[in-house]
């Protein structure tokens, strides 16, 4: 009894729905961070033929079931939401479109800029498409990329985002998944990011927070 009313007191002026965002997405990128990455493929499959290849496959991919696939299980038959209620509806399509356009020219150009920085030129380095020349490798690379980045974008701006703006308002749920965000990005977890990175992400969270 008395356990139950501790937590009964806890959550009292909580709001669960927050809770249980922050709450999944702490659980889902530990999950992620120990199983779904690079280093996790080459413990599970020391293997595999064309393991560098298949690593970067593998950690982009698990990006996006456990982010976008879980996430959106998680958001629809746990907190009910409906699809416009987690940035899945059509919103200012238009408005969209162009944004999307501008994203087409500015979001490579700001890509390939970090190759000329050593730190991220080391933490991410480009695939050898001397050694995966064939279409089917190079659509999958860039596939698997486009999968890893509509993970990582519903898990912060959509799980997070929306799941804290009824209790914090728009700017604090920017605020938190941006900060959430430039956390992972950084190397205080140990997860060895350029600081480039990091300073990079604190302004992408507050656009992409605004643009969502």
């Amino acid at each position: 009894m008395k356990i139950k009313n501790f937590f009964k007191n806890l959550s009292k002026n909580s709001d669960m729905k927050m809770v249980a965002s922050i709450g999944f997405a702490t659980v889902i990128l530990f999950v992620y961070f120990y199983f779904g990455t690079f280093s996790a493929f080459e413990k599970f499959f020391p293997n595999t033929e064309n393991l560098g290849f298949w690593k970067i496959i593998y950690h982009n991919c698990m990006a996006f079931v456990l982010f976008f696939g879980l996430g959106f299980i998680f958001s629809k038959f746990a907190l009910k939401n409906s699809c416009k209620q987690v940035g899945l509806g059509k919103g200012e399509y238009k408005l969209g479109l162009k944004l999307c356009l501008i994203a087409l020219i500015v979001i490579p150009l700001l890509a390939l800029s970090t190759v000329l920085d050593k730190d991220m030129a080391g933490t991410y380095p480009l695939v050898d498409f001397n050694i995966y020349g064939t279409w089917y490798y190079i659509g999958g690379y860039f596939l698997s990329y486009l999968l890893y980045y509509i993970g990582w974008e519903f898990l912060f701006r959509s799980i997070i985002l929306f799941g804290c703006e009824e209790k914090c308002g728009v700017l604090g749920a920017i605020l938190i998944s941006t900060m959430i965000s430039a956390l992972v990005h950084s190397s205080i977890a140990g997860f060895g990011k350029p600081m480039v990175e990091t300073l990079s992400a604190i302004p992408a969270g507050l656009i992409f927070g605004y643009i969502t």
